[in-house]
């Protein structure tokens, strides 16, 4: 027998079944992504929403009572306050 007859025999006698092993293997990849991806967005469907920027806590104003903003002037003397 030459090399050709014998390649047309192995693969006419299922010498090409070795191909499907590797598509096996990556559809299963593909489908472990995929419920991967689903059980992801389960889990963050499940999380509470972050906050409104209406429903962010405030802060305490001060005991004295001074919350105006603070004034760019610097130091009482008119110096760089070194």
């Amino acid at each position: 027998m030459n090399t050709s007859t014998e390649l047309v025999t192995v693969a006419a006698e299922g010498g090409g079944v070795s191909g499907i092993g590797p598509l096996v293997a990556g559809l299963a990849v593909v489908a472990l992504l995929i419920g991967m991806v689903q059980l992801g967005i389960r889990k963050r469907r499940s999380k509470p929403r972050p906050p409104r920027p209406e429903e962010q806590p405030r802060r305490p104003t001060p005991p004295g009572g001074g919350g105006g903003a603070p004034t760019e002037d610097g130091p009482e003397d008119g110096g760089r306050g070194v």
